[in-house]
């Protein structure tokens, strides 16, 4: 992934993005999403998203990942 363009001006919006795995588009995901930062007023915020197999969802608990809801 291709940062440069975010590393020489880290002061402008910046999205990057990667493809979707083919075992994402045949079977059922969950999907997390997060954010950190304080927003416009106070500084930059950052989100996150990162999807996964429903199947590998015992995968998540054996590497101890937080607040696996499903809906």
């Amino acid at each position: 992934m291709d940062l440069s363009d975010f590393e020489a001006d880290n002061s402008v919006s910046c999205r990057l993005s990667s493809s979707t795995p083919d075992v994402c588009k045949t079977e059922d995901c969950c999907l997390g999403i997060d954010e950190a930062g304080r927003g416009p007023v106070l500084g930059p915020m950052v989100y996150g998203i990162c999807f996964c197999p429903v199947s590998r969802k015992e995968d998540l608990k054996n590497l101890k990942v937080a607040e696996q809801n499903t809906i």
